[in-house]
């Protein structure tokens, strides 16, 4: 990470999570493909009521988009108190294992998002995989027994 990506007193109340719920107010910046991998948007979209109703019409919104809004750090059941940080994305790269590359595809949200944050390029590598239902679905498998 550069100088200006590392921790910076008040940038963590501004950080991102690249894996929200569609909701108004939230951020979409990528679109499930063909190959249910993520193409970035150039620039995210704060989405609507009207967007939220439409797209939960059929298969959830979440399978088909992603969306970002503001990380609630301890809020939320990914958050690691122990660490500080976001449990899920260290989660994400033990388990997919994907390296990053030397040239990451643009991302609209990549300033301020939280997994990039705490783990650079690596985040990004397993990041245009993610889509939140398989992430449900992935949580729940690390979760039995």
């Amino acid at each position: 990470m550069t100088p200006s990506e590392q921790r910076q007193p008040g940038k963590e109340d501004s950080l991102l999570c690249p894996s929200y719920l569609a909701k108004p107010g939230a951020q979409l910046f990528g679109l499930a493909n063909a190959e249910g991998r993520i193409s970035y948007l150039r620039h995210p979209i704060t989405i609507d009521t009207t967007f939220v109703e439409a797209a939960r019409a059929g298969r959830p919104a979440e399978e088909r988009f992603r969306f970002a809004g503001k990380c609630i750090q301890n809020g939320c059941h990914q958050w690691s108190d122990a660490k500080q940080a976001c449990a899920l994305v260290d989660r994400l790269i033990d388990q997919m294992e994907k390296t990053a590359e030397a040239s990451l595809p643009a991302c609209p949200i990549r300033s301020r998002c939280r997994w990039f944050r705490q783990r650079g390029q690596t985040a990004c590598a397993q990041c245009d995989e993610v889509i939140r239902h398989n992430e449900i679905t992935f949580i729940d498998a690390l979760s039995a027994p």
